[in-house]
């Protein structure tokens, strides 16, 4: 076997050999070519030096000639003149050929001839901008559907919780679904829910929310079973709801709790 001619760096027609990779089928040295359109091209050395292999295969769905694309229109793009630009390739510089292009939102963008032949750039970005929230939606819902607004469906969970979808809540989660029954509820009171607060459905139906249907609990009492501990508590449950809350209290249930709690705090401060 002969020794190896190194290629890398040479030009053959529109190609530029940037590396080797490796043997075909036929056990011919191949290598690793840079079109002026963009493209990537593999190809042995025998093709390449005698001329059987000169662009990625370009030449074959465009001519090179000015001409035959000056003026076009391809998608939003017109185009107006060709150039070239340097890039580099491993550790080859290459020069591409591109075209200047106008779009037809007014902006200015350069495309080579593959990819404006070829469909895969018909824009300057502006149509990806404009229909980026559409497929951003499409793809999250899938097949579901998706409301004029923006948001999707209500969803129940596997604890049978109806999720509703609105993503400016403070208890929504990073998909922007919140519980419907803490939705409800924060917009009857005309709040937040508290840390300590969760909803309870009186006839034991989770996916019953109605306002009638819902009562606001709090989630835990303090630590220990101390007399002292559960007055704490009290004071503070009275401290946060007054005027909001109490309703089920009558008033002279109210009033013997304030009697209990200032004789305990008398008899603290004879102490």
């Amino acid at each position: 076997m002969g020794r190896l001619i190194n290629l890398v760096g040479k030009r053959f027609g529109m190609l530029t050999v940037v590396k080797l990779e490796g043997k075909n089928s036929s056990n011919h040295v191949t290598w690793e070519c840079v079109c002026d359109c963009g493209g990537i091209s593999v190809a042995t050395g025998n093709n390449l030096r005698c001329g059987h292999t000169n662009s990625c295969g370009c030449l074959k769905r465009v001519s090179r000639s000015s001409d035959e694309l000056l003026g076009k229109t391809f998608g939003r793009l017109t185009v107006q003149t060709d150039g070239h630009r340097t890039k580099r390739a491993g550790k080859t510089l290459v020069h591409i050929k591109e075209w200047r292009c106008l779009c037809s939102c007014g902006n200015e963008t350069y495309v080579t001839t593959g990819h404006i032949t070829t469909g895969h750039t018909n824009s300057c970005g502006c149509w990806s901008k404009e229909n980026s929230r559409k497929l951003a939606y499409k793809n999250l819902a899938g097949k579901k559907k998706i409301s004029p607004n923006g948001s999707l469906p209500p969803r129940k969970d596997k604890q049978g919780y109806v999720r509703v979808h609105d993503r400016n809540h403070p208890r929504a989660n990073q998909g922007g679904f919140v519980m419907e029954h803490a939705k409800v509820m924060s917009e009857h009171l005309g709040r937040d829910l508290l840390p300590h607060e969760n909803i309870h459905h009186l006839n034991g139906d989770r996916a019953d929310n109605r306002i009638e249907n819902l009562e606001v609990w709090s989630k835990s009492q303090p630590c220990g079973q101390r007399i002292d501990d559960k007055l704490k508590h009290a004071i503070f449950l009275i401290n946060e709801y007054k005027g909001e809350g109490m309703g089920q209290l009558t008033l002279d249930e109210l009033k013997q709790a304030a009697e209990i709690i200032n004789s305990r705090i008398s008899n603290i401060e004879g102490k």
